[in-house]
C-alpha cells in the first residue's frame, strides 16, 4: 500500500509539475494592418522571432498582417481595451477621433530632417507614453517611422499646387485634410487598404503617399505620374502598446524577453542614415515600372504648404485641449534648441 501511495503521490507531483510548465507557455496576437511588404511589417516579424528566441520558445507572438483581424486603425484605443489583440502598434495620426491630444504631435510640414526629429523625439515619446497611460493602455516600446518623403501619385500629371486644386486628393489623416483644404485642394481620407481601388475607379485622382511604400499597394499600376511635395510625412514614431491585463499577467521571464526584443526593435528602426538613398532607389524602381517623375514642387508652393501646415498644427492643438497645447509647446522648444 505504501508503494501504491508513493506511485499516486509521484504521479500527482508529475502532473502538477507538467501543468505548471505548460501554463508558462503563452501566445499573443499582434494586430498589424499594414501589408506584409511594408518595412514596418518586417520589423514586427523580427520582434516576434526575437520574443520567441529570448523566451526559449515559451512566448509566442502571432503577427496578423494586412488587416487580417478586421480592426480599424481609427478604433485602436477601443480594441486595445478588449484583450483582442494583446499587442499592436499605433501611429498617433490615425486616432484623432478618440485622442485629439495625441493625433497631432507633428503635422505634415512641421519637421523636414532627421536631425530635427531626433531633437524633438524625447518630448514626442513622453507625450505618447503619458497619453496612452491615461487611457489604461501601456506603451511598451517604440518603432520609428522612417524619414519618408511625401509625394503625389496621380492618374494624370499634376506638377504644382494650381494643378492639384483641379483634382481630388487622397490623404491619410485629418491634419493633411485640413492643410490641403486651406490651400483650396479637395482632400479626403481613404484607408490604404482601399487606396488602389479608389484610384483605379476614379474616386480620387491623386494620393499623398511615399515612393518607398508605393509598390506595397501597387500604386505604380493605377497612378503613373508622381511629384515630390517638398516635405516628409510627420515622423511621429509608432507606439507599441499592450493590453494592460495581459501585460500584468506576464511572468517576469516573459516580460524580460518582450522588453529585450523591443530594445532590439528600437535600435534597428531608429536608423535614418540610409533614408535618402532608399528614396532615390524607390524612385528609380518606380520609374522602371512606368511612373513618370516631375520636378519637385517649387519654393513658392512649398512655402504655401508650410504656412498652411503651421496654422493646422496650432488649430488642431487648441482643439485637442490643454494637454495637446502643452505637448506642442514642448516639441517646439526642442525643435528650436
Amino acid at each position: 500500500m505504501k508503494h501504491l501511495a508513493s506511485l499516486v503521490t509521484g504521479a500527482a507531483l508529475f502532473a502538477t509539475t507538467a501543468t505548471s510548465v505548460l501554463a508558462q507557455d503563452i501566445t499573443w496576437r499582434f494586430n498589424n494592418n499594414y501589408a506584409p511588404t511594408r518595412p514596418e511589417s518586417a520589423h514586427i516579424r523580427n520582434l516576434a522571432e526575437n520574443v520567441a528566441e529570448f523566451s526559449g520558445g515559451s512566448f509566442t507572438i502571432n503577427v496578423i498582417e494586412g488587416g487580417g483581424m478586421n480592426l480599424q486603425d481609427a478604433d485602436a484605443l477601443r480594441w486595445m481595451q478588449t484583450g483582442t489583440p494583446e499587442i499592436a502598434f499605433i501611429w498617433p495620426t490615425f486616432i484623432g477621433r478618440d485622442a485629439p491630444d495625441l493625433a497631432n504631435l507633428y503635422v505634415y510640414g512641421s519637421v523636414s530632417t532627421a536631425q530635427e526629429h531626433l531633437r524633438a523625439l524625447p518630448a514626442v515619446q513622453d507625450a505618447l507614453t503619458e497619453g496612452f497611460a491615461q487611457r489604461n493602455i501601456p506603451v511598451v516600446g517604440f518603432m520609428a517611422l522612417p524619414i519618408i518623403d511625401a509625394s503625389l501619385f496621380c492618374r494624370e500629371p499634376v506638377r504644382n499646387l494650381e494643378e492639384l486644386r483641379r483634382v481630388r486628393l487622397r490623404v491619410g489623416s485629418r491634419e493633411q485634410v485640413e492643410t490641403f483644404s486651406a490651400l483650396g485642394v479637395a482632400a479626403q481620407i481613404i484607408p490604404q487598404n482601399e487606396l488602389y481601388s479608389a484610384l483605379q475607379t476614379g474616386v480620387v485622382d491623386c494620393a499623398l503617399y511615399a515612393a518607398r511604400f508605393a509598390r506595397s499597394v501597387s500604386l505604380q499600376e493605377v497612378a503613373r505620374h508622381a511629384v515630390y511635395t517638398g516635405f516628409p510625412f510627420p515622423p511621429a514614431p509608432y507606439a507599441i502598446v499592450a493590453h494592460s491585463r495581459s501585460l500584468e499577467a506576464l511572468s517576469e521571464d516573459h516580460r524580460q524577453a518582450l522588453d529585450r526584443a523591443l530594445d532590439v526593435l528600437a535600435e534597428e528602426s531608429f536608423q535614418f542614415d540610409d533614408d535618402a538613398a532608399a528614396e532615390v532607389a524607390a524612385r528609380e524602381d518606380l520609374t522602371e515600372a512606368g511612373v513618370t517623375w516631375y520636378d519637385d514642387f517649387n519654393a513658392e508652393d512649398q512655402d504655401a504648404i508650410r504656412e498652411a501646415a503651421a496654422q493646422t498644427w496650432l488649430t488642431l492643438s487648441e482643439e485637442g485641449g490643454e494637454a495637446a497645447v502643452g505637448y506642442r509647446a514642448q516639441i517646439l522648444d526642442l525643435l528650436g534648441d
